[in-house]
């Protein structure tokens, strides 16, 4: 394991404690975060579901890479790296630990309100502080840099394919959530998406 690893490991644990810390923290008040597929029919709802089952195969990929395990379920040219080199795992290092700390800074900034998937049930308020006021979508794009950083650090098809198929959901679930949104809070989220871009 070299530091590279070391460090995969550790921001991955990190970025799980957090998430699943403020999880447990905002039910134990009450609000329930976990609202995938609520409300939702058709392709909406399976993709919102289908990251159930592809966010803990992208985990379990880290770990081996990380760790240097004897355990291949993949064919191999997927795992295989397509390039290495330090210039561009640093590069991957940096993205992986700014999207840490934009991930922690969209969740200070959500307070109560942060939910995952739409919650059509009891959505919190609209926030449009803090790193709202930067970004409309600090949490998706957290989550396309944390995936891009790991595609630099490994550098495999597997990782690279993660990327692609983390942003264009992101891209799809955002897409969803502005059009109910504006259905929730019309003038005031209108005046927003003229005032913050979608993602930088």
């Amino acid at each position: 394991m070299d530091c590279f690893d070391a460090f995969q490991v550790v921001s991955l644990s990190l970025f799980l404690a957090i998430f699943f810390g403020r999880t447990y923290r905002l039910r134990q008040t009450g609000t329930e975060v976990i609202r995938l597929g609520s409300g939702k029919k058709g392709f909406s709802q399976l993709l919102e579901k289908g990251f159930l089952v592809f966010f803990p195969l992208w985990i379990f990929e880290i770990l081996i890479s990380a760790l240097h395990l004897d355990i291949q379920f993949l064919p191999d040219i997927l795992v295989r790296p397509l390039f290495i080199g330090i210039a561009v795992r640093a590069a991957g290092a940096a993205l992986v630990f700014a999207a840490i700390l934009l991930f922690v800074g969209a969740l200070v900034s959500f307070k109560s309100s942060w939910r995952i998937g739409i919650d059509t049930i009891a959505p919190g308020g609209l926030i449009t502080t803090g790193v709202f006021s930067r970004s409309r979508n600090p949490i998706f794009l957290s989550m396309d840099l944390f995936f891009l950083g790991t595609f630099f650090i490994y550098g495999s098809l597997f990782f690279g394919a993660c990327f692609i198929a983390m942003a264009l959901g992101c891209h799809f679930q955002i897409r969803q959530e502005e059009t109910f949104l504006r259905q929730r809070y019309g003038e005031r989220y209108s005046l927003y998406l003229t005032q913050v871009k979608r993602y930088i």
